[in-house]
């Protein structure tokens, strides 16, 4: 028969056709690997699509947001905070991270998205100076002291400090030596103090003539101190400290010696000062000065202010803190007068900071605004026992140029003010209280 006719056939009562072609159909042969590549693609296929699936129908999923499906209700209860430790920031958001108190608690900060667990966003409540007395008396049933168990500062009610001074008008330096202290009586008898001594140089501009007579301490130019004498109540330093001065410029700095104490909440007291200008000591080519200062009460520089909220949410027992802004900076930026301020924040427990976190630099502005808050995972029943510390800053060029401008301390155990601040806080769950507290030295 022809190449192309068709045959049929008939076995056992089924007709087959058969068509037998020149060109007959290509056949394709798959190895072993081929089929093992192709088994796992559609594995791996139907894996996407059970997690996009998922991810759609999880609320912690990017996905989820973009769902045409889903209404977007906030659940209540889930906070979309990250793990502890986790730095992630957000538009205000608030930082977080964590440090153990116990086995089984955990307190610490990470910085979280803006949305508020068992709260649809805290209201604010700004807390006028005359609100501090009535927050004094506020009391709840949580483990935050009462008013008489708030800690009182020890004061220096005598003492001098000596040291000596000389001016070496070859190397154009003035060599200061921190001798001792003496004839140191302090308030409380009983009290452990761990003094050293701070030295700054404030600096004025050059003037034909002056009508005031008063120190002039608003132009910080150097800063000196000694080393810490742990648990000394008369403490021998024998310290020197050599600073470049040109001669003709001796004239123009006004002194402010400290006696300081670091405390048991790490806070730097300024326990008695004293106050001079280096015209005064008139110091001649080459000669020690030996000098013996008089401690006196410290008096409070103007350094400025800072906004501070404060926010606990019980449920997701999160306390916040807001850095909302800060006045009446002086300037560091000796060009345009002008500083370039950040915040640093840290959660204190017993004297040590459990974890730290801090905003960012605005740069040139002596009234900055920051609206930066930060979240800490901080159990109710240790409410009592927390509290923070805020250092403001000046961003130097390099890091060993960045200087500290001052502190500020905000917990239950502290002065009358951030007690207020605190107790108000705890009787208005889930609102920012919000108030100003002075920058310390």
């Amino acid at each position: 028969m022809a190449e192309k006719e068709g045959l049929i056939s008939r076995i056992d009562g089924s007709i087959m056709f058969s068509i037998t072609t020149e060109a007959s159909a290509a056949v394709i042969t798959l190895d072993p690997w081929d089929k093992l590549l192709i088994i796992a693609s559609a594995g791996l296929f139907l894996l996407f699509v059970l997690v996009c699936i998922m991810c759609v129908l999880s609320p912690f999923c990017w996905l989820y947001h973009y769902c045409p499906f889903q209404t977007h209700a906030p659940v209540k209860g889930h906070d979309p905070a990250q793990g502890y430790g986790s730095t992630s920031t957000g538009s205000q958001s608030p930082p977080s991270e964590c440090m153990p108190l116990s086995p089984r608690m955990r307190v610490g900060s990470v910085k979280e998205s803006s949305e508020f667990s068992d709260s649809s966003g805290p209201s604010m409540i700004e807390m006028k100076r005359a609100q501090w007395k009535d927050g004094l008396m506020q009391k709840r049933s949580l483990s935050v002291p009462n008013v008489d168990s708030m800690d009182h500062r020890v004061t220096l009610l005598k003492g001098s400090l000596d040291f000596t001074m000389k001016y070496d008008k070859n190397e154009r330096k003035l060599i200061v030596n921190i001798l001792k202290v003496t004839e140191m009586i302090l308030s409380d008898t009983a009290a452990v103090i761990s003094p050293y001594v701070r030295v700054r140089f404030y600096r004025v501009p050059y003037q034909f003539f002056s009508l005031s007579k008063d120190h002039v301490i608003n132009n910080l130019h150097i800063e000196i101190r000694t080393k810490m004498k742990k648990h000394n109540d008369n403490p021998t330093f024998n310290e020197l400290f050599v600073i470049p001065i040109d001669k003709d410029d001796l004239k123009l700095y006004t002194v402010k010696i400290q006696l300081c104490d670091l405390d048991k909440y790490s806070r730097h007291i300024v326990l008695g000062e004293a106050t001079f200008t280096l015209k005064k000591l008139n110091l001649a080519e080459n000669e020690e000065a030996e000098c013996s200062e008089s401690l006196q009460p410290p008096i409070d520089e103007d350094i400025g202010d800072v906004s501070i909220g404060l926010n606990y949410l019980p449920t997701a027992e999160k306390l916040y803190l807001t850095i909302v802004k800060i006045r009446g900076l002086r300037p560091m930026n000796k060009q345009d007068n002008t500083t370039d301020a950040y915040a640093r924040v840290a959660l204190m427990f017993d004297g040590r900071h459990l974890k730290k976190s801090k905003t960012i630099i605005k740069k040139g502005d002596l009234n900055p605004e920051f609206d930066e808050t930060f979240a800490f995972d901080v159990p109710s029943q240790k409410l009592g026992s927390v509290y923070f510390r805020v250092s403001l800053l000046h961003a130097g060029k390099t890091k060993e140029e960045h200087r500290l401008l001052g502190r500020v301390y905000i917990g239950p155990n502290l002065d009358a003010e951030s007690h207020a601040h605190w107790m108000e806080m705890i009787q208005l769950p889930r609102k920012q209280v919000t108030a100003w507290h002075k920058i310390q030295g």
